[in-house]
């Protein structure tokens, strides 16, 4: 698709730059034939260019998605902003098996499959891993049937928590947190700054774990909530993280673990 628009582009400026040339009978003849094969083809092309993988998830090579990321602490005013970048690399032979790859700006290559029971992340690969790093069991990102009501269990972790007494450190990097997944509704309408996108899906998942405060408290349990949006033929366009968010837990007064939300934006897209 991009090559046939790079091609009319190309035909656009030669007359522009050679005005005259549209006074030439026969140039104009090959001209038109050539814009209508043009035309033809790209219909042609968005025909047979389906959705690999899901229509809510799609991973045709190629498709690239920018992110940005803002994380946004309880009672502090400034917030954290990263940017995150997604491409679909296409299919992958990894041991007698094939995997679609997505590559992340982050240095992490996950990889993905599907089948009729819905779609799933297999295996996950850092910079300085030589091979894939298979996951324990399937983790699914949407589980068919895609209707209001499908629940599935995953395991999560913690990504925004700190502990701020005596000093600062992220919770629970290493905690295994079970979290319920429903699919909520097929009818969302979101707006991040790609654009506007209808027909979203809207699934949302639940879970606690529990992180020792000191010795008279014991274990705190912190909940973790996500929301996730997914819209049609394009994926992921939102995703919302609370984790204490609004919260504060303190001893004495003393603040000991601070939480917060963090927001993934979609700001663009190219199929």
């Amino acid at each position: 698709m991009k090559r046939l628009n790079f091609l009319i582009c190309l035909i656009l400026k030669y007359l522009k730059n050679n005005p005259m040339s549209l006074l030439n009978v026969s140039t104009m003849k090959l001209i038109n034939h050539i814009m209508l094969s043009l035309v033809l083809a790209m219909s042609l092309s968005s025909c047979s260019e389906k959705p690999v993988g899901s229509k809510y998830f799609p991973l045709n090579e190629g498709m690239t998605f920018t992110y940005s990321l803002k994380t946004e602490y309880s009672n502090e005013k400034e917030s954290i902003d990263k940017w995150l970048t997604i491409t679909n690399m296409g299919k992958e032979e990894t041991g007698n098996k094939s995997y679609f790859v997505r590559r992340t700006s982050s240095g992490i290559d996950y990889y993905i499959n599907f089948d009729e029971q819905g779609i799933f992340r297999e295996a996950l690969r850092t910079m300085v891993e030589s091979k894939p790093r298979l996951d324990r069991a399937r983790r699914y990102i949407l589980k068919q049937p895609l209707a209001i009501g499908t629940e599935w269990r995953e395991i999560s972790r913690p990504l925004l928590m700190l502990r701020v007494y005596p000093y600062r450190v992220r919770v629970g990097k290493d905690a295994q947190v079970p979290m319920i997944y429903r699919i909520e509704s097929l009818s969302e309408t979101v707006t991040v700054p790609a654009g506007t996108f209808e027909n979203c899906i809207k699934v949302v998942a639940n879970g606690t774990f529990n992180t020792y405060t000191d010795a008279v408290s014991g274990d705190t349990e912190i909940p973790m909530k996500v929301e996730e949006w997914y819209a049609p033929d394009v994926g992921l366009v939102k995703q919302i993280r609370y984790e204490l968010d609004g919260d504060i837990i303190d001893i004495f007064n003393t603040p000991v673990f601070l939480g917060g939300h963090s927001t993934l934006s979609l700001e663009s897209y190219d199929d």
